[in-house]
Protein backbone atom coordinates (compact mmCIF):
# COMPACT_ATOMS: atom_id res chain seq x y z
CA UNK A 1 0.00 0.00 0.00
CA UNK A 2 1.61 3.39 -0.71
CA UNK A 3 1.74 5.98 1.67
CA UNK A 4 0.70 9.13 -0.16
CA UNK A 5 -1.71 11.16 1.56
CA UNK A 6 -5.02 11.96 -0.22
CA UNK A 7 -4.60 14.82 -2.83
CA UNK A 8 -6.76 17.35 -3.97
CA UNK A 9 -8.83 16.20 -7.38
CA UNK A 10 -10.75 17.11 -10.31
CA UNK A 11 -14.92 16.77 -9.84
CA UNK A 12 -14.24 15.01 -13.80
CA UNK A 13 -11.59 12.12 -11.84
CA UNK A 14 -12.11 9.08 -12.21
CA UNK A 15 -11.26 5.78 -9.81
CA UNK A 16 -10.47 2.45 -11.37
CA UNK A 17 -10.63 -0.83 -9.15
CA UNK A 18 -8.63 -3.74 -10.92
CA UNK A 19 -5.84 -3.11 -13.32
CA UNK A 20 -6.80 -6.85 -14.96
CA UNK A 21 -6.89 -6.74 -18.57
CA UNK A 22 -10.46 -5.62 -18.60
CA UNK A 23 -9.25 -2.25 -16.39
CA UNK A 24 -6.36 -1.53 -17.93
CA UNK A 25 -7.69 -1.24 -21.26
CA UNK A 26 -10.54 0.85 -19.76
CA UNK A 27 -7.90 3.30 -17.80
CA UNK A 28 -6.07 3.48 -21.31
CA UNK A 29 -9.61 4.60 -22.61
CA UNK A 30 -10.13 7.52 -20.57
CA UNK A 31 -6.50 8.35 -21.23
CA UNK A 32 -7.26 8.72 -24.73
CA UNK A 33 -10.40 10.60 -23.96
CA UNK A 34 -8.60 13.14 -21.65
CA UNK A 35 -9.98 11.55 -18.30
CA UNK A 36 -7.51 12.07 -15.03
CA UNK A 37 -7.96 9.55 -12.10
CA UNK A 38 -6.62 6.91 -9.75
CA UNK A 39 -6.13 3.47 -9.91
CA UNK A 40 -6.63 0.86 -7.24
CA UNK A 41 -5.27 -2.52 -7.46
CA UNK A 42 -3.75 -5.33 -5.91
CA UNK A 43 -1.08 -7.08 -8.21
CA UNK A 44 0.62 -4.35 -9.70
CA UNK A 45 2.11 -5.20 -13.80
CA UNK A 46 5.25 -2.58 -13.70
CA UNK A 47 4.59 -1.90 -17.63
CA UNK A 48 1.01 -1.07 -17.48
CA UNK A 49 2.02 1.47 -14.42
CA UNK A 50 4.58 3.15 -16.34
CA UNK A 51 2.07 3.29 -19.00
CA UNK A 52 -0.75 5.10 -16.77
CA UNK A 53 1.29 7.21 -15.07
CA UNK A 54 1.13 10.29 -14.18
CA UNK A 55 -2.44 10.61 -15.86
CA UNK A 56 -3.54 7.92 -13.77
CA UNK A 57 -1.94 7.58 -10.20
CA UNK A 58 -1.89 3.96 -8.77
CA UNK A 59 -2.53 3.04 -5.37
CA UNK A 60 -1.25 -0.91 -4.54
CA UNK A 61 -3.82 -2.44 -1.94
CA UNK A 62 -7.20 -4.00 -1.34
CA UNK A 63 -10.09 -1.61 -2.66
CA UNK A 64 -12.32 -3.39 -0.35
CA UNK A 65 -10.60 -1.26 2.23
CA UNK A 66 -12.56 1.94 2.15
CA UNK A 67 -9.15 4.26 3.64
CA UNK A 68 -8.09 3.55 -0.02
CA UNK A 69 -11.22 4.58 -1.57
CA UNK A 70 -10.93 7.88 0.37
CA UNK A 71 -7.21 8.65 0.08
CA UNK A 72 -8.28 7.73 -3.72
CA UNK A 73 -10.67 10.66 -3.25
CA UNK A 74 -13.76 8.89 -3.96
CA UNK A 75 -15.83 11.96 -2.28
CA UNK A 76 -15.02 14.05 -5.47
CA UNK A 77 -15.31 11.40 -8.21
CA UNK A 78 -17.52 11.65 -11.12
CA UNK A 79 -17.01 8.01 -11.52
CA UNK A 80 -16.21 4.29 -9.86
CA UNK A 81 -15.35 1.70 -12.21
CA UNK A 82 -14.94 -1.82 -10.30
CA UNK A 83 -13.43 -4.24 -12.52
CA UNK A 84 -11.52 -6.55 -10.17
CA UNK A 85 -11.57 -10.58 -11.03
CA UNK A 86 -13.91 -11.42 -8.03
CA UNK A 87 -17.62 -10.58 -8.30
CA UNK A 88 -17.68 -10.68 -4.19
CA UNK A 89 -15.15 -7.93 -3.74
CA UNK A 90 -16.81 -5.71 -6.53
CA UNK A 91 -20.01 -5.81 -5.05
CA UNK A 92 -18.27 -4.67 -1.50
CA UNK A 93 -16.07 -2.15 -2.71
CA UNK A 94 -19.13 -0.79 -5.08
CA UNK A 95 -21.41 -0.31 -1.81
CA UNK A 96 -18.66 1.41 0.00
CA UNK A 97 -18.46 3.65 -2.92
CA UNK A 98 -22.11 4.31 -3.35
CA UNK A 99 -21.92 5.59 0.86
CA UNK A 100 -19.10 7.72 0.35
CA UNK A 101 -20.47 9.61 -2.92
CA UNK A 102 -24.10 8.72 -3.35
CA UNK A 103 -23.82 11.26 -6.74
CA UNK A 104 -20.74 9.40 -8.58
CA UNK A 105 -21.03 6.85 -11.60
CA UNK A 106 -21.07 3.20 -10.47
CA UNK A 107 -20.28 0.83 -13.30
CA UNK A 108 -19.69 -3.06 -11.81
CA UNK A 109 -18.02 -6.01 -13.47
CA UNK A 110 -20.38 -8.94 -12.49
CA UNK A 111 -20.40 -12.20 -14.45
CA UNK A 112 -23.73 -13.12 -12.77
CA UNK A 113 -26.03 -11.45 -14.84
CA UNK A 114 -29.20 -12.17 -13.04
CA UNK A 115 -27.39 -10.52 -9.83
CA UNK A 116 -26.40 -8.00 -11.80
CA UNK A 117 -30.06 -7.29 -12.80
CA UNK A 118 -31.18 -7.20 -9.25
CA UNK A 119 -27.87 -5.23 -8.08
CA UNK A 120 -28.98 -2.47 -10.85
CA UNK A 121 -32.61 -2.06 -9.67
CA UNK A 122 -32.15 -2.34 -5.37
CA UNK A 123 -28.21 -1.50 -4.66
CA UNK A 124 -28.39 1.94 -6.53
CA UNK A 125 -25.71 0.97 -8.71
CA UNK A 126 -25.93 2.58 -12.18
CA UNK A 127 -24.67 -0.75 -13.86
CA UNK A 128 -23.33 -4.26 -13.29
CA UNK A 129 -21.54 -5.39 -16.75
CA UNK A 130 -20.15 -8.89 -17.70
CA UNK A 131 -17.30 -8.56 -19.46
CA UNK A 132 -18.07 -11.73 -21.31
CA UNK A 133 -21.36 -11.15 -22.26
CA UNK A 134 -20.27 -8.25 -23.78
CA UNK A 135 -17.75 -10.10 -25.38
CA UNK A 136 -19.50 -12.81 -26.53
CA UNK A 137 -21.91 -11.37 -29.47
CA UNK A 138 -18.80 -10.02 -31.64
CA UNK A 139 -16.82 -13.99 -30.97
CA UNK A 140 -20.40 -15.55 -32.42
CA UNK A 141 -20.75 -13.58 -35.52
CA UNK A 142 -16.68 -13.96 -36.19
CA UNK A 143 -18.17 -17.99 -35.83
CA UNK A 144 -20.34 -17.62 -38.12
CA UNK A 145 -19.66 -15.14 -40.52
CA UNK A 146 -21.29 -12.08 -39.91
CA UNK A 147 -21.03 -8.64 -39.73
CA UNK A 148 -22.54 -8.14 -36.72
CA UNK A 149 -20.20 -6.15 -34.24
CA UNK A 150 -22.60 -6.50 -31.43
CA UNK A 151 -26.07 -7.10 -29.68
CA UNK A 152 -27.43 -5.87 -26.66
CA UNK A 153 -30.74 -5.12 -25.27
CA UNK A 154 -32.84 -2.24 -25.23
CA UNK A 155 -36.18 -2.42 -23.43
CA UNK A 156 -37.99 -5.20 -25.33
CA UNK A 157 -35.71 -4.84 -28.50
CA UNK A 158 -32.82 -6.33 -29.24
CA UNK A 159 -29.77 -3.71 -30.76
CA UNK A 160 -27.76 -4.94 -33.71
CA UNK A 161 -24.58 -3.30 -34.16
CA UNK A 162 -23.74 -4.29 -37.67
CA UNK A 163 -21.48 -3.32 -41.04
CA UNK A 164 -22.32 -3.46 -44.82
CA UNK A 165 -20.21 -2.78 -47.47
CA UNK A 166 -21.20 -1.05 -50.42
CA UNK A 167 -19.64 -2.92 -53.83
CA UNK A 168 -19.41 -0.95 -56.95
CA UNK A 169 -22.66 -0.84 -58.65
CA UNK A 170 -24.34 -1.72 -55.80
CA UNK A 171 -28.16 -0.17 -55.76
CA UNK A 172 -27.25 1.35 -52.91
CA UNK A 173 -24.01 2.98 -54.39
CA UNK A 174 -24.72 6.98 -54.84
CA UNK A 175 -27.72 7.04 -52.23
CA UNK A 176 -27.70 9.28 -49.44
CA UNK A 177 -27.30 8.11 -45.77
CA UNK A 178 -31.05 9.43 -45.52
CA UNK A 179 -32.23 7.02 -48.47
CA UNK A 180 -30.15 4.26 -47.30
CA UNK A 181 -31.74 4.38 -43.54
CA UNK A 182 -35.34 4.54 -44.79
CA UNK A 183 -34.90 1.69 -47.37
CA UNK A 184 -33.01 -0.78 -45.02
CA UNK A 185 -34.93 0.14 -41.81
CA UNK A 186 -31.65 0.81 -40.03
CA UNK A 187 -29.99 3.76 -38.24
CA UNK A 188 -26.67 5.01 -39.92
CA UNK A 189 -24.11 5.51 -37.09
CA UNK A 190 -20.80 5.93 -38.88
CA UNK A 191 -19.28 5.52 -42.28
CA UNK A 192 -15.87 3.66 -42.79
CA UNK A 193 -14.18 5.17 -45.97
CA UNK A 194 -11.02 3.82 -46.93
CA UNK A 195 -8.82 4.26 -43.46
CA UNK A 196 -10.88 7.15 -42.10
CA UNK A 197 -14.24 6.85 -40.17
CA UNK A 198 -16.64 10.02 -40.32
CA UNK A 199 -18.44 10.52 -37.03
CA UNK A 200 -21.14 12.61 -37.00
CA UNK A 201 -22.99 11.79 -40.48
CA UNK A 202 -25.29 13.78 -42.02
CA UNK A 203 -28.58 12.10 -43.29
CA UNK A 204 -27.20 13.76 -46.87
CA UNK A 205 -24.09 12.43 -46.69
CA UNK A 206 -23.27 10.64 -49.96
CA UNK A 207 -22.49 6.40 -50.16
CA UNK A 208 -19.74 6.10 -51.97
CA UNK A 209 -18.34 2.63 -53.51
CA UNK A 210 -15.96 0.79 -51.39
CA UNK A 211 -17.92 2.33 -48.53
CA UNK A 212 -18.37 0.58 -44.93
CA UNK A 213 -21.74 2.09 -42.86
CA UNK A 214 -22.21 0.60 -39.74
CA UNK A 215 -25.56 0.33 -38.58
CA UNK A 216 -27.91 -0.14 -35.49
CA UNK A 217 -31.34 -2.21 -36.61
CA UNK A 218 -33.76 -3.68 -34.05
CA UNK A 219 -35.27 -6.85 -33.91
CA UNK A 220 -38.28 -7.56 -31.18
CA UNK A 221 -37.93 -11.35 -30.51
CA UNK A 222 -35.72 -12.15 -27.37
CA UNK A 223 -37.86 -15.37 -27.44
CA UNK A 224 -35.40 -18.65 -26.53
CA UNK A 225 -35.45 -21.34 -28.95
CA UNK A 226 -37.82 -23.79 -28.74
CA UNK A 227 -37.94 -27.41 -27.18
CA UNK A 228 -37.23 -28.79 -30.91
CA UNK A 229 -34.25 -26.11 -32.04
CA UNK A 230 -32.38 -27.00 -28.97
CA UNK A 231 -32.63 -30.59 -29.28
CA UNK A 232 -31.63 -30.04 -33.00
CA UNK A 233 -28.85 -28.48 -31.73
CA UNK A 234 -27.80 -30.42 -29.34
CA UNK A 235 -27.83 -34.10 -31.29
CA UNK A 236 -26.30 -32.37 -34.62
CA UNK A 237 -28.02 -32.31 -38.44
CA UNK A 238 -28.94 -35.55 -39.47
CA UNK A 239 -28.21 -37.88 -36.30
CA UNK A 240 -31.43 -39.64 -34.77
CA UNK A 241 -30.87 -40.03 -31.17
CA UNK A 242 -31.10 -43.54 -31.31
CA UNK A 243 -28.38 -43.76 -34.00
CA UNK A 244 -26.63 -41.28 -32.21
CA UNK A 245 -26.93 -43.88 -28.89
CA UNK A 246 -25.85 -46.55 -30.76
CA UNK A 247 -22.78 -45.34 -32.24
CA UNK A 248 -21.81 -43.68 -29.13
CA UNK A 249 -21.88 -46.90 -27.45
CA UNK A 250 -19.27 -48.30 -29.71
CA UNK A 251 -17.00 -45.35 -29.37
CA UNK A 252 -17.36 -46.45 -25.74
CA UNK A 253 -16.53 -50.17 -26.55
CA UNK A 254 -13.25 -48.83 -28.25
CA UNK A 255 -12.41 -46.58 -25.83
CA UNK A 256 -12.88 -48.48 -22.97
CA UNK A 257 -9.98 -50.65 -21.27
CA UNK A 258 -8.77 -54.32 -22.97
CA UNK A 259 -9.43 -55.86 -19.28
CA UNK A 260 -13.13 -54.52 -19.16
CA UNK A 261 -14.00 -56.15 -22.78
CA UNK A 262 -12.42 -59.10 -21.88
CA UNK A 263 -14.25 -59.88 -18.73
CA UNK A 264 -17.53 -58.45 -20.64
CA UNK A 265 -16.68 -61.14 -23.83
CA UNK A 266 -15.74 -63.57 -21.05
CA UNK A 267 -19.52 -63.33 -18.97
CA UNK A 268 -21.46 -63.23 -22.03
CA UNK A 269 -19.72 -66.78 -23.07
CA UNK A 270 -20.34 -68.29 -19.76
CA UNK A 271 -24.05 -66.79 -19.19
CA UNK A 272 -24.35 -68.24 -23.01
CA UNK A 273 -23.23 -71.63 -22.52
CA UNK A 274 -24.13 -72.51 -18.69
CA UNK A 275 -28.09 -71.71 -20.19
CA UNK A 276 -27.56 -74.33 -22.62
CA UNK A 277 -25.95 -76.42 -20.14
CA UNK A 278 -28.85 -76.17 -17.74
CA UNK A 279 -31.49 -76.00 -20.09
CA UNK A 280 -30.32 -79.60 -21.74
CA UNK A 281 -29.63 -81.28 -18.25
CA UNK A 282 -32.86 -80.03 -16.31
CA UNK A 283 -35.18 -79.42 -19.08
CA UNK A 284 -36.05 -76.12 -18.17
CA UNK A 285 -37.55 -73.23 -20.52
CA UNK A 286 -35.33 -70.63 -22.12
CA UNK A 287 -36.28 -68.05 -19.72
CA UNK A 288 -36.54 -70.29 -16.52
CA UNK A 289 -32.56 -71.45 -17.34
CA UNK A 290 -31.41 -67.87 -18.38
CA UNK A 291 -33.13 -66.48 -14.77
CA UNK A 292 -31.31 -69.83 -12.84
CA UNK A 293 -28.01 -68.84 -14.63
CA UNK A 294 -28.29 -65.07 -13.62
CA UNK A 295 -28.88 -65.93 -9.98
CA UNK A 296 -26.59 -68.49 -9.98
CA UNK A 297 -23.49 -65.90 -11.02
CA UNK A 298 -25.32 -62.77 -8.92
CA UNK A 299 -25.40 -65.54 -5.71
CA UNK A 300 -28.88 -63.97 -4.67
CA UNK A 301 -30.12 -67.42 -3.55
CA UNK A 302 -31.53 -70.80 -4.58
CA UNK A 303 -35.11 -70.63 -3.64
CA UNK A 304 -37.14 -72.05 -6.49
CA UNK A 305 -34.84 -73.81 -8.76
CA UNK A 306 -31.57 -75.75 -7.61
CA UNK A 307 -29.44 -78.66 -7.86
CA UNK A 308 -29.89 -80.27 -5.05
CA UNK A 309 -30.67 -83.68 -6.59
CA UNK A 310 -29.23 -83.05 -10.03
CA UNK A 311 -26.14 -85.39 -10.60
CA UNK A 312 -22.59 -84.63 -9.19
CA UNK A 313 -21.04 -83.30 -12.59
CA UNK A 314 -24.12 -80.65 -12.62
CA UNK A 315 -23.41 -80.02 -9.21
CA UNK A 316 -19.45 -79.40 -10.30
CA UNK A 317 -20.58 -77.11 -13.24
CA UNK A 318 -22.82 -75.06 -11.17
CA UNK A 319 -20.24 -74.50 -8.09
CA UNK A 320 -18.02 -73.68 -11.48
CA UNK A 321 -19.99 -71.22 -12.59
CA UNK A 322 -21.04 -69.76 -9.26
CA UNK A 323 -17.02 -69.03 -8.66
CA UNK A 324 -16.25 -68.15 -12.29
CA UNK A 325 -19.40 -65.55 -12.35
CA UNK A 326 -18.25 -64.12 -9.46
CA UNK A 327 -14.42 -63.94 -10.42
CA UNK A 328 -15.55 -62.33 -13.66
CA UNK A 329 -18.10 -59.65 -11.96
CA UNK A 330 -15.71 -58.25 -9.44
CA UNK A 331 -13.00 -57.66 -12.05
CA UNK A 332 -15.89 -55.94 -14.18
CA UNK A 333 -17.13 -53.79 -10.75
CA UNK A 334 -13.34 -52.70 -10.13
CA UNK A 335 -12.27 -51.65 -13.49
CA UNK A 336 -16.24 -49.68 -14.00
CA UNK A 337 -15.19 -48.22 -10.73
CA UNK A 338 -11.87 -46.64 -11.49
CA UNK A 339 -13.26 -45.34 -15.01
CA UNK A 340 -15.73 -43.43 -12.75
CA UNK A 341 -13.49 -42.02 -10.35
CA UNK A 342 -10.86 -41.38 -13.17
CA UNK A 343 -13.46 -39.61 -15.94
CA UNK A 344 -16.77 -39.23 -14.33
CA UNK A 345 -18.51 -41.45 -16.83
CA UNK A 346 -17.55 -39.04 -19.85
CA UNK A 347 -21.01 -38.30 -21.20
CA UNK A 348 -21.83 -41.26 -23.67
CA UNK A 349 -23.86 -39.14 -25.93
CA UNK A 350 -21.02 -36.91 -26.56
CA UNK A 351 -19.28 -39.53 -28.35
CA UNK A 352 -20.71 -39.87 -31.37
CA UNK A 353 -19.57 -35.78 -31.74
CA UNK A 354 -17.06 -36.83 -34.71
CA UNK A 355 -19.82 -37.50 -36.99
CA UNK A 356 -21.64 -34.36 -36.96
CA UNK A 357 -21.19 -31.88 -39.84
CA UNK A 358 -21.99 -28.01 -40.29
CA UNK A 359 -21.36 -27.49 -36.35
CA UNK A 360 -19.40 -25.20 -34.71
CA UNK A 361 -16.42 -26.03 -31.98
CA UNK A 362 -15.67 -24.25 -28.66
CA UNK A 363 -12.58 -25.03 -26.65
CA UNK A 364 -12.79 -24.18 -23.43
CA UNK A 365 -15.60 -23.68 -20.92
CA UNK A 366 -14.30 -20.78 -19.29
CA UNK A 367 -16.51 -17.83 -18.49
CA UNK A 368 -16.51 -16.46 -22.09
CA UNK A 369 -16.83 -20.37 -23.80
CA UNK A 370 -19.48 -21.04 -21.75
CA UNK A 371 -21.46 -18.04 -22.84
CA UNK A 372 -20.29 -18.65 -27.00
CA UNK A 373 -22.08 -22.38 -26.23
CA UNK A 374 -25.17 -20.96 -24.84
CA UNK A 375 -25.56 -18.03 -27.34
CA UNK A 376 -24.57 -20.33 -30.35
CA UNK A 377 -27.28 -22.80 -29.26
CA UNK A 378 -29.97 -19.56 -28.57
CA UNK A 379 -28.86 -18.84 -32.26
CA UNK A 380 -29.97 -22.55 -33.44
CA UNK A 381 -26.65 -23.51 -33.83
CA UNK A 382 -25.15 -27.25 -33.60
CA UNK A 383 -21.99 -27.06 -30.80
CA UNK A 384 -20.26 -29.24 -29.71
CA UNK A 385 -17.46 -28.02 -26.63
CA UNK A 386 -14.22 -29.15 -25.39
CA UNK A 387 -12.36 -28.69 -22.33
CA UNK A 388 -9.23 -30.32 -20.51
CA UNK A 389 -10.23 -30.27 -17.18
CA UNK A 390 -13.20 -33.12 -15.93
CA UNK A 391 -13.85 -30.42 -12.50
CA UNK A 392 -14.55 -27.26 -13.95
CA UNK A 393 -17.44 -25.36 -12.94
CA UNK A 394 -19.17 -24.52 -16.01
CA UNK A 395 -18.66 -28.07 -17.49
CA UNK A 396 -21.94 -29.59 -16.07
CA UNK A 397 -24.40 -26.17 -17.05
CA UNK A 398 -22.68 -26.76 -20.79
CA UNK A 399 -23.55 -31.05 -20.89
CA UNK A 400 -27.21 -29.89 -20.35
CA UNK A 401 -26.99 -27.90 -23.50
CA UNK A 402 -24.49 -29.44 -25.99
CA UNK A 403 -21.95 -32.81 -26.21
CA UNK A 404 -18.84 -32.12 -24.19
CA UNK A 405 -15.00 -33.75 -25.22
CA UNK A 406 -12.95 -34.30 -22.28
CA UNK A 407 -9.37 -33.52 -23.53
CA UNK A 408 -7.06 -31.59 -24.35
CA UNK A 409 -7.94 -29.47 -27.64
CA UNK A 410 -4.32 -28.73 -29.21
CA UNK A 411 -4.23 -32.75 -29.97
CA UNK A 412 -5.18 -34.01 -33.04
CA UNK A 413 -7.00 -36.30 -31.10
CA UNK A 414 -9.34 -34.66 -29.23
CA UNK A 415 -10.05 -32.01 -31.76
CA UNK A 416 -11.42 -35.29 -34.30
CA UNK A 417 -13.37 -36.50 -31.52
CA UNK A 418 -15.43 -33.09 -31.48
CA UNK A 419 -16.06 -33.45 -35.21
CA UNK A 420 -13.34 -30.98 -36.41
CA UNK A 421 -13.47 -33.02 -39.89
CA UNK A 422 -17.02 -31.75 -40.35
CA UNK A 423 -16.63 -28.35 -38.49
CA UNK A 424 -17.82 -24.74 -39.96
CA UNK A 425 -16.36 -23.30 -36.98
CA UNK A 426 -13.44 -23.76 -34.54
CA UNK A 427 -13.68 -20.93 -31.78
CA UNK A 428 -10.33 -21.12 -29.46
CA UNK A 429 -11.81 -19.72 -25.86
CA UNK A 430 -9.30 -20.92 -23.47
CA UNK A 431 -7.46 -18.64 -21.31
CA UNK A 432 -3.78 -20.16 -22.87
CA UNK A 433 -2.63 -17.47 -26.00
CA UNK A 434 -0.24 -20.47 -27.11
CA UNK A 435 -2.82 -23.32 -26.43
CA UNK A 436 -5.34 -21.20 -28.55
CA UNK A 437 -3.12 -20.73 -31.23
CA UNK A 438 -1.84 -24.69 -31.24
CA UNK A 439 -5.73 -25.38 -31.25
CA UNK A 440 -6.42 -23.28 -34.26
CA UNK A 441 -3.29 -24.45 -36.43
CA UNK A 442 -4.44 -28.08 -35.38
CA UNK A 443 -7.77 -27.64 -36.75
CA UNK A 444 -6.66 -25.91 -39.90
CA UNK A 445 -4.89 -28.97 -40.41
CA UNK A 446 -8.07 -31.08 -40.36
CA UNK A 447 -10.36 -28.65 -41.74
CA UNK A 448 -8.79 -26.11 -44.46
CA UNK A 449 -11.85 -24.35 -44.71
CA UNK A 450 -13.43 -24.09 -41.49
CA UNK A 451 -13.44 -20.53 -39.63
CA UNK A 452 -11.06 -19.67 -37.28
CA UNK A 453 -11.36 -18.02 -33.86
CA UNK A 454 -9.10 -17.05 -31.96
CA UNK A 455 -8.73 -15.47 -28.09
CA UNK A 456 -6.02 -13.67 -27.56
CA UNK A 457 -4.79 -11.32 -24.28
CA UNK A 458 -2.03 -9.49 -26.03
CA UNK A 459 -3.52 -6.92 -28.34
CA UNK A 460 -0.34 -6.67 -30.48
CA UNK A 461 0.29 -10.29 -30.95
CA UNK A 462 -3.55 -10.35 -32.55
CA UNK A 463 -2.87 -8.11 -35.22
CA UNK A 464 -0.08 -10.01 -35.92
CA UNK A 465 -1.78 -13.18 -35.53
CA UNK A 466 -4.86 -11.74 -37.93
CA UNK A 467 -3.04 -10.99 -40.50
CA UNK A 468 0.43 -13.18 -40.84
CA UNK A 469 -1.38 -16.27 -39.72
CA UNK A 470 -4.35 -16.08 -41.96
CA UNK A 471 -6.84 -16.50 -39.36
CA UNK A 472 -10.79 -15.36 -39.76
CA UNK A 473 -11.08 -13.88 -36.23
CA UNK A 474 -8.64 -13.07 -33.38
CA UNK A 475 -10.77 -10.99 -30.76
CA UNK A 476 -10.08 -9.91 -27.12
CA UNK A 477 -12.27 -10.23 -24.38
CA UNK A 478 -11.60 -7.11 -22.66
CA UNK A 479 -10.72 -4.99 -25.82
CA UNK A 480 -14.77 -5.72 -26.31
CA UNK A 481 -15.94 -5.23 -22.77
CA UNK A 482 -13.66 -2.40 -22.01
CA UNK A 483 -15.47 0.40 -24.03
CA UNK A 484 -19.10 -0.37 -22.50
CA UNK A 485 -17.59 -0.03 -18.82
CA UNK A 486 -15.96 3.43 -20.07
CA UNK A 487 -19.36 4.21 -21.59
CA UNK A 488 -20.91 3.69 -18.87
CA UNK A 489 -19.03 5.74 -17.00
CA UNK A 490 -19.49 8.52 -19.06
CA UNK A 491 -23.17 8.26 -20.02
CA UNK A 492 -25.20 6.84 -17.28
CA UNK A 493 -27.91 6.01 -19.68
CA UNK A 494 -25.53 4.05 -22.12
CA UNK A 495 -26.17 0.40 -23.28
CA UNK A 496 -23.05 -0.37 -25.33
CA UNK A 497 -19.91 0.80 -25.95
CA UNK A 498 -17.51 0.45 -29.30
CA UNK A 499 -14.31 1.30 -31.05
CA UNK A 500 -14.41 2.87 -34.59
CA UNK A 501 -11.38 4.47 -35.23
CA UNK A 502 -10.12 7.55 -32.94
CA UNK A 503 -13.98 7.40 -32.02
CA UNK A 504 -15.72 5.79 -28.93
CA UNK A 505 -19.61 5.43 -29.54
CA UNK A 506 -22.00 4.83 -26.86
CA UNK A 507 -25.66 4.10 -27.37
CA UNK A 508 -27.68 4.94 -25.20
CA UNK A 509 -31.66 4.64 -23.93
CA UNK A 510 -33.29 6.73 -22.03
CA UNK A 511 -37.29 7.72 -20.98
CA UNK A 512 -37.69 11.25 -21.31
CA UNK A 513 -38.95 12.43 -17.53
CA UNK A 514 -41.03 15.09 -16.98
CA UNK A 515 -39.00 17.12 -14.91
CA UNK A 516 -35.89 17.29 -17.28
CA UNK A 517 -37.70 16.99 -21.38
CA UNK A 518 -34.71 18.15 -22.54
CA UNK A 519 -33.02 14.86 -21.92
CA UNK A 520 -34.24 12.96 -24.91
CA UNK A 521 -33.17 15.61 -27.35
CA UNK A 522 -30.06 15.93 -29.67
CA UNK A 523 -27.38 17.59 -28.50
CA UNK A 524 -23.96 18.36 -29.69
CA UNK A 525 -22.07 15.72 -29.30
CA UNK A 526 -25.18 12.95 -29.92
CA UNK A 527 -27.73 11.82 -32.06
CA UNK A 528 -31.62 10.90 -32.05
CA UNK A 529 -32.07 7.37 -33.98
CA UNK A 530 -35.18 5.78 -32.43
CA UNK A 531 -38.05 6.86 -30.43
CA UNK A 532 -41.10 4.66 -28.74
CA UNK A 533 -43.96 7.25 -28.18
CA UNK A 534 -45.55 6.53 -24.46
CA UNK A 535 -47.68 3.96 -25.03
CA UNK A 536 -46.56 2.28 -28.37
CA UNK A 537 -45.39 -1.04 -28.59
CA UNK A 538 -42.49 -0.78 -30.58
CA UNK A 539 -39.26 2.16 -31.58
CA UNK A 540 -40.11 3.59 -34.48
CA UNK A 541 -36.92 5.74 -36.70
CA UNK A 542 -36.80 9.39 -35.47
CA UNK A 543 -37.65 11.58 -38.40
CA UNK A 544 -35.80 15.07 -38.58
CA UNK A 545 -36.75 17.44 -36.22
CA UNK A 546 -38.80 14.67 -34.12
CA UNK A 547 -39.04 16.55 -30.64
CA UNK A 548 -39.31 13.52 -28.03
CA UNK A 549 -42.09 14.12 -25.12
CA UNK A 550 -42.38 13.29 -21.87
CA UNK A 551 -42.43 9.27 -21.16
CA UNK A 552 -41.39 8.58 -24.54
CA UNK A 553 -38.48 6.37 -24.54
CA UNK A 554 -35.35 7.00 -27.18
CA UNK A 555 -32.74 5.13 -28.37
CA UNK A 556 -29.79 7.51 -29.06
CA UNK A 557 -25.62 7.44 -29.94
CA UNK A 558 -22.97 9.78 -28.52
CA UNK A 559 -19.56 9.90 -29.81
CA UNK A 560 -16.21 10.97 -28.24
CA UNK A 561 -13.23 11.33 -29.85
CA UNK A 562 -10.27 9.90 -28.94
CA UNK A 563 -6.29 11.04 -28.55
CA UNK A 564 -3.36 8.89 -29.66
CA UNK A 565 -1.61 7.88 -26.51
CA UNK A 566 0.84 4.99 -27.04
CA UNK A 567 0.91 1.78 -25.48
CA UNK A 568 4.18 0.61 -23.50
CA UNK A 569 5.44 -0.59 -26.63
CA UNK A 570 4.99 2.83 -28.11
CA UNK A 571 2.38 1.75 -30.53
CA UNK A 572 -0.65 3.70 -31.01
CA UNK A 573 -4.31 2.10 -29.16
CA UNK A 574 -6.97 1.92 -31.88
CA UNK A 575 -9.32 -0.26 -33.25
CA UNK A 576 -7.91 -2.75 -35.82
CA UNK A 577 -10.85 -4.74 -36.55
Amino acid sequence: MTSEAPEAQSSEHVIVCGLGHVGYRAVRLLMRLGRRGVVITRELNEDWRRAIEPQFRVIVGDAQDDRLLDQAGVAGAKAVIVVTDDDLANLSIALDARRMNPRAALIVRQFDQELAVHLEQSAEIDRALSASALAAPPFVAAALGTTVRCSFAAGTAICHVGEEGIDAGSPREGRSLGEWSTSTGQAALAVRRGGRVIVPCAPDTPILPGDHVIALRLTDDRSPPDAAARRSARRGPGVSRLRRFWMGCRQWWREVPRAMRVAMLALALVVLVSVGVFRAALGLPLVDALYFVVTTITTVGYGDIHLMNAPAALKFYGIFVMLCGAAILAVIFSIATDLILRTRLRDVMARDAEHYRDHVIVAGLGNIGFRLVRDLVQAGQSVVAIEHRADAPLLQAARELVPVVLGNAKTVETLRKAGAAGAKAVVAATDDDLANLSTALAAKRIQPSCRLVLRVFNSELAEKMQHGLAMDAVLSVSAAAAPTFVAAALCPQALHGFLLGDWLLAVFHQTVRDDCPEAGMTAQNQSLLFVKRAGAARFEAAAGGDVPRPGDETLGVRWYPLAEVGDVTGNPLRDTR
